[in-house]
């Protein structure tokens, strides 16, 4: 392999003999798979390095309409399939720039004039993590929207909430969607504070000590790529690599989180000693051995793949530890990290949305669970309601229902009425509360602007001769 930054001659290397291969198996070999997914980042990068360039006199009008061409024929090229690394390409990097030299001559080998690999991939994976965080933001407000609808079709579907697994209150699936929806609200503003965090262009930072004597246009080159501004301190954008991937992962979190939950809730619901829910036949499976089993196998997956994002979360964290300011080749670990962890999120986000279309709940069987002791806060709280004090009461309740164990379900007054024995906001039978619906519009809103955004610059880079 030739690379774009070798000196000499490989056959010259006294360093370690000439056959270097595993030199770059083992520095670019897993990494220059990942670069694959990045062309297109790179692409928009450099068409925009070369409108900068340009504006600063790298390049007359006649060098960059040679380079803009070739960059939107690589466009092109990546789109029908055509365009790839070669098998001399170390990275996404060198692919560009060897296209843009074969295609271009002296004007494409300029295109690397004020920034260096480590700003550019930092610039590729920025742009790369913007453009799955809103895709994965809107996932997340897609199984919202599932969440809502279970809300307003099951409003007052009371059945018996659980504390430390045990029978404990009445609960309703409308209180149980509405949970989740406000969490997943949380999860949603954290991935917008992650998007807000890396929406900050680091090109011309260099490997984080800047470019000496060229006149870098960073503002002009961020408004270009549509980063809501620039990462000014040049050593900031090497010491923040790793950094920002972490917080990114950690919001990503939160929301497996929110889904860890919801599945260990579906699992047991689906239990045959409750069965408050039915899931659809795409999402169980069989047994090998045993005829009568529908496995909750998605819910189940679903609940395991949190431990597969803070495990992301915990690599990331270390990745960057005990590491001097500037560059170094261990950081090259983040994107594995980053990428893996955003794709595990689509595919779970995608799950969930699969399997929550395809659960409903059972009334019959919620109205069987509500046996007499799940109403016994309720007759404390009557109680209280009436003058009496609330240990009095609580005491008098427990004697009761320790004098008859034996009442069926249906025996306490309250069973047929619970919903209005609340006075209060967010109480279960109440369904999705209008302010939290108000604030997941204001988030939906905020990822179609950012998505609109992403497009338009996209295509202005892209436009016949790059006006």
């Amino acid at each position: 392999m030739k690379t774009l930054w070798q000196k000499k001659r490989e056959k010259d290397d006294r360093s370690g003999g000439s056959d270097r291969a595993w030199f770059y198996r083992f520095t670019a070999g897993e990494d220059r798979e990942l670069d694959r997914r990045l062309i297109p980042c790179d692409i928009l990068v450099n068409l925009a390095q070369a409108r900068m360039l340009r504006r600063i006199g790298v390049y007359d009008d006649d060098g960059f309409a040679k380079v803009s061409e070739a960059l939107n024929e690589a466009w092109t090229g990546w789109m029908q399939g055509e365009f790839d690394l070669g098998p001399d390409d170390e990275d996404v990097h060198s692919a560009v720039e060897r296209f843009l030299t074969e295609k271009a001559g002296p004007d494409g080998a300029r295109i690397h004039t004020g920034r260096s690999r480590n700003d550019q991939v930092l610039a590729d994976m920025r742009i790369y993590m913007k453009d799955a965080v809103l895709e994965i933001a809107a996932e997340w407000t897609a199984i919202a929207d599932r969440l809502a609808e279970l809300s307003e079709q099951y409003k007052g579907v009371c059945f018996a909430g659980l504390t430390h697994t045990q029978p404990a209150m009445p609960h309703s699936a409308d209180a149980w969607a509405a949970g989740y929806y406000d969490l997943l609200k949380s999860d949603v503003t954290a991935l917008r504070g992650a998007y807000e965090l890396i929406d900050q262009s680091p090109l011309g930072s260099a490997a984080g000590y800047g470019v000496p004597h060229i006149p870098v246009d960073r503002e002009y080159v961020a408004e270009l790529l549509g980063f809501a501004g620039v990462q000014v301190p040049v050593a900031a954008s090497q010491l923040s690599r790793g950094r920002f991937e972490m917080q990114l992962a950690d919001a990503l979190s939160y929301g497996a989180l929110t889904f860890n939950r919801m599945a260990a809730d579906v699992v047991l619901f689906m239990h045959p000693s409750l069965a408050l829910v039915t899931l659809s036949e795409d999402q169980v499976s069989g047994s090998s051995i045993m005829p009568q089993k529908r496995n909750p196998d998605a819910w189940e997956l679903i609940r395991g793949a949190y431990h597969d994002l803070v495990s992301a979360r915990s690599h990331l964290a270390s990745a960057p530890a005990n590491l001097t300011s500037g560059y170094h080749r261990d950081l090259q670990v983040v994107k594995k990290s980053i990428m893996g962890a955003l794709e595990s999120s689509r595919m779970l986000a995608g799950a969930v949305r699969h399997a929550l279309a395809g659960l409903s709940f059972d009334p019959d069987a919620a109205f069987r669970t509500l046996t007499p002791e799940v109403f016994a806060t309720h007759e404390a709280n009557k109680l209280v309601s009436d003058g009496v004090p609330f240990r009095d009461a609580y005491r008098r309740v427990a004697a009761m229902l320790e004098e008859d164990r034996e009442k069926k379900a249906g025996s306490l007054e309250h069973q047929e009425n619970i919903v209005a024995t609340y006075r209060h906001t967010g109480a279960p039978g109440s369904g999705l509360p209008d302010a939290l619906h108000r604030e997941m519009q204001d988030l939906r809103e905020w990822i179609d602007q950012k998505k609109a955004h992403s497009k338009k610059i996209r295509n202005d880079l892209l436009g016949a001769g790059g006006q």
